[in-house]
């Protein structure tokens, strides 16, 4: 079980680390690409303008943009594409600022979008970088008033303000978008994923504790069951292990093939579930082994009744393939705490008891002396 919740912490890890990146690869992608698609419309507008010093700028981050998502393609590496995008919007706001006067102009604004984008891209550590590199540009810009090299007419001053209120809004809020909308669309990924891990977490669990052809416990469920119930066992109860052999079943796979004999298998067990009560525990040890754990009052004739009733069951022909399989069944009994206290002791005696039913000529149950013992005394 321990190996199991291992596997499952391991894939979900992993799982969960190729879903993130392809959430930030699609995210810098997006973003890009709407810087790319603002800053033609930055450069037309600027260029009515004829602020060409400007328009030469924005061009030149246009065309790191288009490199840095060739790069993106190319490498699949999203923490260097990251802070190329979040330092290329960094380095245009100030250099654009430097050239339009400092802190006085509506290009500040700008400014306010890199430890954004920064958050968005690169998570924590890129918000702390960017936000400090901005912060320092900003005061940068306080303390020192650069001679602007362009001065806007004031017809024009207003329509690049708004230009640049607008402009920055719009990228907040399609950043923004497109930031909530990967969220959202990790968090159906993760649930989906999560939910296929889980499933196949169960089936490991089943797998390592249940036989694929018969369904039912297999021999490790079985020993761990048998030790609870020998350890939890209540005063004044009995518990009877049944060690069971199906008799001729080589001579069934011989004859009739593999594909016979494992469907003679899963009758066999569907027969013995209609023999125990709801109750106790059957399992498949293996190859044509089967054994079951029942649990009774001293008293009670129980294991005998259910020994007899095998039997009977088992001397009724399997329909298999259209054919009539006979094969019938030895059965070894073993009683917590008459026989032993110890669970590979009881099994032990149990099986011996079997073979002294299969010695007998098969189609018969024994138990141990000591039942016997006890079984005459109730005579």
């Amino acid at each position: 079980m321990r190996l199991l919740d291992l596997l499952h912490t391991w894939l979900k890890k992993d799982v969960d680390g190729l879903i993130n990146h392809r959430r930030q690869f699609r995210l810098i992608r997006t973003v890009e690409i709407e810087l790319i698609i603002l800053g033609s419309l930055i450069i037309y507008v600027y260029a009515i303008c004829k602020l060409w010093m400007i328009v030469i700028l924005i061009s030149i981050i246009d065309i790191v943009g288009f490199l840095n998502l060739w790069l993106l393609y190319r490498t699949q590496n999203i923490l260097l594409c990251g802070h190329i995008l979040t330092a290329n919007v960094l380095v245009a706001s100030a250099v654009a600022n430097y050239l339009i006067g400092g802190a006085g102009s509506s290009y500040l604004i700008w400014l306010n979008i890199v430890p954004i984008l920064a958050a968005i891209t690169l998570s924590w550590s890129g918000l702390v970088i960017y936000s400090t590199l901005t912060l320092g540009v900003v005061i940068f810009f306080f303390f020192v008033e650069p001679v602007p090299l362009y001065i806007v007419p004031a017809n024009e001053v207003f329509v690049l303000n708004s230009i640049n209120y607008l402009f920055s809004l719009l990228i907040v809020i399609t950043v923004l978008f497109n930031m909530l909308k990967e969220n959202a669309y990790y968090e159906q990924l993760l649930y989906e994923k999560n939910f296929m891990l889980q499933a196949d977490k169960e089936k490991f669990h089943y797998l390592a504790r249940y036989d694929t052809l018969t369904n039912l416990p297999n021999r490790s469920y079985f020993q761990s069951t048998l030790q609870n119930y020998l350890e939890t066992m209540p005063q004044q109860h009995y518990l009877t292990v049944f060690f069971m052999d199906l008799d001729g079943f080589k001579g069934v796979n011989d004859r009739y093939g593999h594909e016979t004999g494992d469907a003679l298998l899963l009758q066999t067990a569907k027969r013995l579930q209609t023999c125990f009560r709801e109750n106790d525990f059957i399992a498949r040890l293996g190859g044509d082994e089967f054994i079951a754990i029942i649990i009774h009052h001293m008293e009670d004739k129980t294991p005998k009744a259910i020994a007899q009733r095998i039997l009977q069951e088992f001397s009724m022909p399997f329909q298999i393939n259209a054919q009539d399989i006979r094969c019938t069944i030895s059965i070894g009994l073993a009683t917590f705490p008459m026989d032993s206290r110890n669970s590979d002791q009881l099994v032990a005696r149990a099986d011996s008891a079997m073979y002294e039913a299969k010695k007998a000529g098969g189609n018969a149950f024994r138990i141990t002396n000591v039942l016997k013992k006890s079984a005459c005394k109730d005579i």
